[in-house]
C-alpha cells in the first residue's frame, strides 16, 4: 500500500469516528504462480486467517514444483484483528498499527500483500480472499457459527467455498486440526469447508484432510514419527461433521528430507522464508524453525477409499525427491 493510499484510509477512519466498514461481500481472486500439469494433484487449502496456510508449507511446496500440481488458498478473513501483535513492523509500515483504530483500517492491506507474497513463495497457484472480519481472538466458535452471529457472513461464504470447489475439481482439501484449544476461527473454517464439500454431488467430492505440524525425535526416525500430542483429536464437540477416522493416518509429510549440496537443503526453508513475509504479525516469526513434520488426518465424512487415495498422494511425495549434489 502506497504512503498516499494509506493516508487517504485514515483520513476516512477519522471521519467516520474510528470505526471503517469493509465490504463483507468482496471476492477476490489473485493468480500467483502457474498452473501445473493437467495429470497433478489439486488441492484447496481453506484457512481463516493470512499465514496459517503456512501449516502446509512442504506439501505446497512440493506438490507444486516435483509433482506439477496446483495448490489454491481459500482465506476467510482480513487479518485485521492481528493489530496486538505488530510492534516490530511499525517502523517498516510508518504506521502506530498497534493502535486499534489504524491496524483494523490498514492491516486488511498490508496483511493481504504479505499472504500473496508468502503463497508465491509456497508456489501457491491462486488465492480466494473472502474479506471477512477478524473480530477478536477466541476459543468459542459459536461467535461466528452461533446462530445470533453476524460476525461473518455465513452463506456468502459457504457459497464461495462451493463455488471455488465447484469450479477448481479438486482431489484434495486441506483444514486446520480443530483442536480445543485453538483460535474459534480456525475452528469455524473447518466446520464451513465442510459443509461445502458435503453441498457437491458425492462423486464430485475431494479427499478432505486436517493436518498439524509436529517436531521429529532427535536422532530422527525413518519413517518420520513424532510423539502424540498432550490433545489428542479425535472430533469438535457439538460438530460430529469435523470428527476424524481412528483406523487411518496420520499420513506424514517430512520437512526435513535432505537434498541440495552435501544435503544441506531441507523444506524447512521454504516454511521460514513464507514465515518472514508475515512482518506485521510478530508472534508469526517465532515459529521459524519449528515443524518438522506436517501430519494429515482423514475426516470421518470421506468416501471409503479416502484413506488410500491420501495415502497414494503422501507416498507420491515421499518418492518425489530433489537432487542431492557433492
Amino acid at each position: 500500500m502506497t504512503t498516499l493510499s494509506r493516508s487517504l484510509l485514515l483520513l476516512l477512519l477519522l471521519a467516520s469516528g474510528g470505526c471503517l466498514a469493509v465490504g463483507p461481500h468482496l471476492f477476490e481472486e489473485h493468480s500467483i504462480t502457474p498452473a501445473g500439469r493437467k495429470d497433478g494433484p489439486r488441492i484447496l487449502a481453506v484457512v481463516a486467517h493470512p499465514d496459517d496456510e503456512i501449516l502446509f508449507a512442504g506439501t505446497f511446496y512440493k506438490t507444486s514444483t516435483l509433482l506439477g500440481g496446483a495448490c489454491d488458498v481459500a482465506l476467510i478473513t482480513n487479518g485485521e484483528g492481528g493489530y496486538k501483535y505488530s510492534t516490530l513492523s511499525e517502523p517498516i509500515y510508518g504506521e502506530p498499527l498497534t493502535e486499534e483504530p489504524v491496524g483494523r483500517a490498514l492491516l486488511p492491506d498490508i496483511r493481504r500483500e504479505e499472504f500473496l507474497s508468502g503463497c508465491s513463495i509456497m508456489r501457491v497457484r491462486k488465492a480466494f480472499l473472502l474479506n471477512q472480519q477478524d473480530h477478536r481472538y477466541t476459543q468459542d466458535v459459536l461467535e461466528v457459527l452461533g446462530e445470533e452471529s453476524r460476525i461473518w457472513d455465513l452463506e456468502f461464504v459457504t457459497a464461495s467455498l462451493l463455488k471455488i470447489l465447484r469450479r477448481g475439481h479438486y482431489d484434495f482439501v486441506f483444514t486446520l486440526t480443530p483442536v480445543a484449544g485453538t483460535h474459534g476461527h480456525h475452528k469455524a473454517s473447518v466446520v464451513l469447508a465442510l459443509r461445502a464439500v458435503q453441498l457437491l454431488p458425492p462423486e464430485e467430492r475431494p479427499v478432505v484432510l486436517c493436518a498439524r505440524t509436529a517436531s521429529r525425535p532427535p536422532g530422527g526416525d525413518d519413517p518420520p514419527v513424532a510423539s502424540e500430542p498432550s490433545d489428542p483429536y479425535t472430533e469438535l464437540e457439538g460438530f460430529p461433521i469435523t470428527r476424524v477416522r481412528a483406523d487411518a493416518g496420520p499420513y506424514v509429510f517430512d520437512r526435513t528430507q535432505p537434498f541440495g549440496f552435501n544435503d544441506r537443503l531441507n523444506l524447512k526453508i521454504i516454511a521460514n522464508w513464507a514465515i518472514a513475509e508475515h512482518k506485521s504479525q510478530g508472534t508469526m516469526q517465532l515459529g521459524m524453525n519449528r515443524s518438522d513434520l506436517e501430519r494429515y488426518f482423514v475426516y470421518d465424512l470421506n468416501p471409503p477409499d479416502a484413506p488410500e487415495r491420501a495415502a497414494a498422494l503422501f507416498q507420491r511425495l515421499e518418492q518425489a525427491r530433489f537432487p542431492s549434489k557433492k
